[in-house]
Parts: structure tokens; sequence; C-alpha cells
């Protein structure tokens, strides 16, 4: 076995979709909400905790060589499966978006998501063989009508009926609609650890959801800045993938701008996204790529790395700073004066008191 096989034992493979649907009527300034699902109690990951929807990879059902078979019975072949593929981007995670057996992992990964969707908030992203001969504009489309309720239960059972559900629609899911966002890993010291790919969609309205009891407690339809804030006034809890991505969404008050400014960043791939933790005596920091003070190999680190220092102090000696500042589980700040990666959005480090 070699070390990407064991890392990969280590770090589980997952995709997760950030929904963004328009909304007519602003809030904070935005024409979109973000899709944020209550985890319940019984979940494994994250319980409690509002999150985006998504899910871990399932080897056999999402990289089934049937997948291609049923893809060419829409007249969909490898070379047009290959124009989402970026395997020969430097910055492409290792094992995640490497490993294979029948099919890239930038498309089983999508098939995981859009399965993942559905498993747990009842949303079908998928396209008719009339719609997919269309120009695709960018956003995505559902499905609503037929049996969600009976075939939601068989997927979440059993991740191959998934594809069985899109053979019985006559579909295909809408993985073109998907746009890569960004890619995190546990940290180390994490109980249960996954390597996730997120991706992001545009949605023309807000879907009818159906959530699946077991997992998710309560959706919330909510723009960036408010989640934020929220956040921030300690009435709901975001884990920190969540808190960093919806600081940079905070950037773009309009839901074309997002749209068209997501299709055209996710051609250039995504560097891992790790949090390295420092304790300092008076805060703990989690540093990110390109700080100064970020470990060559952060997964190395199954430990809080602890200083004899201020906050302050060790702040100083940085001339390059990407981190996050925690006094406490609510009261979290990001700190970032580096270029963006990836062509990609800086987070916003400061939120101010807005009304609706």
């Amino acid at each position: 076995m070699n070390s990407y096989e064991d890392l990969e034992k280590i770090y589980r493979p997952s995709a997760t979709i950030i929904i963004a649907a328009k909304d007519p009527v602003k809030e904070y300034g935005y024409d979109y909400r973000i899709l944020l699902a209550k985890r319940t109690m019984r979940t494994a990951y994250a319980p409690d905790h509002f999150v985006f929807p998504g899910g871990v990879h399932d080897a056999n059902a999402d990289d089934d060589i049937k997948w291609l078979e049923y893809f060419e019975e829409f007249g969909i072949y490898a070379d047009d499966l290959n124009k989402l593929c970026l395997e020969h981007l430097p910055n492409r995670p290792q094992p995640l978006m490497t490993n294979k057996t029948h099919v890239s992992r930038d498309i089983s990964l999508r098939l995981t998501a859009v399965r993942e969707a559905f498993e747990e908030v009842g949303l079908l992203l998928c396209l008719s063989r009339e719609q997919y001969r269309r120009e695709h504009k960018g956003c995505a489309t559902s499905h609503q009508k037929f049996n969600r309720f009976h075939w939601q239960e068989k997927v979440h059972n059993d991740p191959y009926e998934f594809l069985n559900l899109c053979k019985f629609l006559d579909v295909v899911p809408d993985i073109w609609s998907l746009h890569e966002w960004s890619i995190w890993r546990s940290p180390p010291a994490s109980l249960k650890k996954y390597d996730t790919i997120l991706y992001i969609v545009a949605l023309e309205q807000k879907p009818q959801l159906l959530l699946e009891p077991t997992e998710v407690e309560e959706e919330l339809w909510i723009s960036p800045k408010r989640a934020l804030h929220l956040f921030k006034e300690r009435h709901i809890w975001l884990p920190p993938l969540q808190f960093y991505e919806l600081s940079r969404l905070s950037n773009i008050l309009s839901w074309s701008k997002l749209r068209d400014f997501a299709k055209h960043r996710a051609a250039f791939g995504s560097t891992l996204l790790m949090l390295a933790y420092h304790r300092c005596y008076d805060s703990l920091v989690g540093t990110l790529p390109n700080d100064d003070f970020y470990p060559k190999s952060p997964e190395d680190h199954k430990e809080t790395i602890v200083l004899s220092e201020s906050l302050s102090s060790f702040e100083s000696k940085a001339k390059n700073i990407h981190r996050l500042i925690y006094n406490d589980m609510y009261d979290i700040s990001i700190v970032c004066n580096i270029p963006p990666i990836d062509n990609h959005l800086s987070p916003t480090q400061k939120f101010e008191n807005s009304k609706l």
C-alpha cells in the first residue's frame, strides 16, 4: 500500500455544495441566499452545526464505470467529461483529486456532491436530454416532480440507487453547473478526518427541499453577512470551514456576479487548505497556507504547537499572515494580508453591524 492510499484511509474523501439561490428580497444588500443545513445530533459529523450540504465519497458507487456507460447513452463521451477535469494543474491536492479507478475525481466527486444534496435535502440537480443539449448558462436546474420521499430513502440506504434514480427519470446529474470553489483537509487532531472539495452552484430560485430526518434538522436560507452576524451573536454555530467561506462569499452582493465569478475562478483549481494550530497563552491561532508560520507538512503536526508568548508577540514575528484567531468558539476573526490564492476572493476580516 502506498502513502497516498494510507492517507486516504485517514482523510476520507468527501464533497460539499454551496447552494446560492437568487432571492428578489434583498438581505443586507444581497440578492441571493446561501443554504445552511443544521445537522441533527444523530449525525457522525458536525452534530447540531450549520453546514453546507454534503457527505462522504462512495468509491464503489461514485467511481463506477457504469456512470461512464450511462453518460455515453446520453451522447456524453470522455472528451466532454474531460473538459471538467483539472488534473493538469500543479495545485491538485493528492490523493483527493488524483486517486481514481474508472472515473476522474473531478467527475466522481461531483457525483458525490449531487448525490449527497439529494440524500440530505431532497435537491436533485439534473438535466434531461433536451436540457443537456442546450447551452449551459452557469446556473443549475433541479427536478422535483417524482416521488422524492421514496427515492431519497432508497439513495440514503444505498448509494448505488442514485444511478438507478437517474435512469428511472432519464436524466443525468448536472455536474456542469457545479463550479469548484475550494478544498479543505481536517486538522490532524480532528476525531473524524476528511478531505473535502467544495463546489458552488447557482439556482435562479429557492427550491422546495425535503430534509432527511436522521441527518438534517433545519434548513436556513441566509445571506453571507447575516449568517456571520448570527454566528458572532452566538445564535448559530459555524465550523471554521463554513465561517471562512462565508467570509469570502460576503464580498459579492450580486447573484449574477457570484455565478460568473465562480464559473471563471474554477479553472484555476484549489490549493489545499488545512488549519495548523498554534496556542499562544491568550489565544488560539489557526494558520493557513502562505502564512509565515504555516508548517511545510501540517498533517504531521498532530498536536497544537504551544508557544510561550502572547498573540501580539506572535503576530509581530510574521510578515505574511493568513490565519484564524480564536478567543472562544464564537469569537473568531480572520487576519489575512496575502494576495488571494488561486485567483480567489480574500475573506472579509471585519464585520460591522448592519440592518436588513
